[in-house]
């Protein structure tokens, strides 16, 4: 339940641009060949208006409108299914069209247009379509489809949020399982979305002079075979292929070429000419690492046992990353080309007590970024076709700064005690030794440190201690709960200065009132400290606070009315942020949403991957229908 709380308010954060959803349901068309059609039709329309900046935010995050649409169309027949998402996205008031603008100073005015140019682009695209046979044994996908190879350590292309991180691989999926075996077969295109809502940043190709592309062509190959699968230990192994090239031809200046009746194919699926990919990625930032990488080669085993006695199961995985350059692109291969990782999780339980051990151990292993010019789209960069299990709460990603997770070594150990039916507490603790975390910081494939002429090592490579402690109760028969948890981490560089503090307080308190009514109120406190972060005129780090407290009143089954408060003492940013909302529900499916209010810029994570948000101020109305 705890979880579930998080959750939504993860989900909330990364909507906190969307006005209107609206989704249909499945249609019968008829019989054909003795089998039903049915049409599945799902309709997501996103509207928004922010308000002008306050004083301490960017005037390019405000005074926008937009509408994002995304139309998703789903024909079942028999084993067939063919499926088509068409995105769309309309923007007004941009700042660049704003009345505030010709009051900025001329290095403000330049700094909107450079960035307006990959921000709100009206735009209709195709931006998932697919076509699967399914059959008992097998399944066939051609087109758009969702993967992962075991923890997702080698591949992982996943769909975090609708709204949100979603990224697919474009091309062939096949599965075939006859247990106790398993073959996974994947080859095409890396296929993330291409408009980021919270910030209306878009991966099309800039619309400024010249242009220029965002996103590269990133082709993928890989197989996992599993075997033992329904058998005492399963065995997996993966591997992986990745190969960049540019999005479109160049010409001999260098300009990009993106002619679709000259050039169809170079424009559909890019070009691997050698001349192209080093111009593609010599114009890429040199980090992460990886993003410059022309060919990248993952393997990973795996091992499971689901079953200890039936008192636990245990999960180890192993992967080994090879990074090849081109050798156009400066600075190429700082730490070597060479990377590896283990994950290992094991959980047991013996009567009231439930246990979770995650360890982590990486050398030199970067997930593998998107194909994305993070010079001018840098919300993208989030999006990755590999994921490293943190071996983490999401609560505290944020604090985890530079490349934490690429030379690294922790864990984090979870109890659970059921003190009756009605209580449980839990405690956790996490101990983390990171190399890497400091920008100019690393490790090699053998876990050596990497450190640049004239730097201790000392001032980079970070002990980390993270603790927590919670308790979940439930009362009026399980009407009310109250959940609350404490907790403290402290960062510090092995040369004795504090690089980062934090103590925090999450809560969830929900009253029954007798009838129809409850009331809810649901927080999240921080006190923190970090260095070279909230300087005072004195040049002295501060400590500051933020976070947020929601309060709701329930009335079953239609009415939510909910008042929010907002706060951070950093220097230079709002301090207050208020906001209410009334949602009433016309069935158990169906609702309707309005918002007027400020909500604070933050770091919001869902699903483990975490980014910050800009600050939102304005009105919304959100209308759910599900048939």
């Amino acid at each position: 339940m705890r979880r579930a709380v998080k959750s939504r308010v993860a989900r909330g954060a990364a909507l906190a641009c969307a006005l209107w959803a609206a989704r249909a349901g499945a249609v019968d068309l008829g019989t054909v060949g003795g089998d039903q059609v049915q049409l599945d039709v799902t309709e997501t329309s996103v509207v928004a208006q922010h308000f002008d900046a306050r004083e301490g935010e960017a005037a390019q995050d405000s005074g926008w409108g937009d509408w994002i649409n995304r139309m998703n169309a789903a024909a079942r027949w028999g084993r067939w299914t063919a499926g088509l998402r068409l995105d769309s996205a309309v923007y007004w008031r941009r700042p660049l069209d704003a009345p505030v603008f010709s009051a900025l100073s001329r290095s403000e005015q330049a700094t909107i247009r450079l960035d307006g140019e990959s921000r709100y682009q009206n735009a209709v695209y195709p931006a998932k379509l697919w076509l699967t046979y399914a059959a008992p044994g097998i399944e066939v996908t051609a087109g758009d489809a969702y993967v992962q190879f075991g923890r997702g350590m080698t591949l992982s292309m996943r769909k975090i949020d609708e709204l949100g991180i979603d990224t697919t691989l474009r091309g062939a999926k096949v599965q075939i399982q006859k247990d106790p075996f398993a073959l996974t077969l994947v080859a095409g295109f890396g296929n993330p979305s291409r408009i980021d809502d919270a910030t209306g940043r878009s991966l099309f190709v800039t619309t400024g002079t010249p242009t220029a592309p965002l996103f590269g062509s990133d082709r993928i190959v890989g197989a996992e075979i599993q075997a033992g699968r329904g058998l005492p230990v399963t065995l997996a192994t993966h591997v992986v292929r990745y190969s960049r090239c540019a999005p479109y031809h160049y010409d001999a200046a260098g300009n990009v070429v993106t002619d679709v009746s000259g050039d169809p194919g170079g424009v559909a699926f890019g070009s691997c000419d050698p001349t192209d990919t080093s111009t593609w990625l010599a114009s890429l930032p040199g980090a992460p690492p990886p993003l410059r990488a022309k060919d990248i080669t993952m393997a990973g085993q795996s091992l499971e046992i689901p079953s200890l006695g039936g008192h636990g199961k245990l999960y180890v995985e192993v992967a080994v990353q090879q990074r090849a350059y081109d050798l156009a692109a400066p600075d190429p291969d700082r730490f070597g080309p060479a990377g590896n990782a283990l994950y290992a999780a094991l959980s047991l339980d013996a009567g009231p007590l439930t246990s979770t051990l995650e360890v982590k151990s990486n050398r030199n292993y970067y997930p593998v970024a998107a194909g994305v010019d993070l010079n001018r789209a840098i919300e993208f960069n989030v999006v990755s076709y590999s994921f490293s299990p943190p071996a983490e709460t999401p609560t505290i990603l944020d604090t985890e700064l530079g490349y934490f997770n690429a030379c690294v070594d922790g864990g984090r150990l979870r109890a659970d005690v059921t003190v009756s039916d009605d209580l449980l507490a839990y405690g956790q603790g996490i101990f983390a030794y990171t190399k890497s975390e400091q920008a100019s910081g690393g490790c090699d494939a053998q876990g050596h440190t990497i450190t640049p002429p004239n730097v201790p090592a000392a001032t980079l490579q970070d002990t980390v201690w993270d603790g927590l402690a919670g308790v979940e109760w439930y009362f009026d028969d399980k009407f009310s709960h109250a959940f609350a948890s404490l907790g403290v981490r402290d960062d510090t560089l092995e040369a004795g200065l504090s690089y980062y503090q934090e103590r925090h307080l999450e809560y969830s308190l929900v009253k029954y009132l007798g009838g129809a009514y409850s009331v809810e109120a649901q927080g999240f406190h921080r006190l923190r400290k970090e260095q070279s972060q909230n300087i005072d005129g004195t040049n002295t780090e501060q400590w500051w606070h933020e976070g947020e407290n929601y309060l709701a009143l329930k009335i079953a089954p239609s009415w939510v009315f909910t008042q929010g408060f907002e706060y951070t003492t950093r220097i230079g940013e709002p301090t207050y942020y208020f906001n209410g909302s009334a949602l009433y529900k016309f069935t158990s499916g169906s609702n309707v949403r309005v918002f007027v209010g400020e909500q604070r810029g933050a770091f919001r994570c869902a699903a483990g991957v975490c980014r910050r948000f800009p600050p939102f101020e304005g009105a919304r109305v959100e209308l759910t229908l599900r048939f």
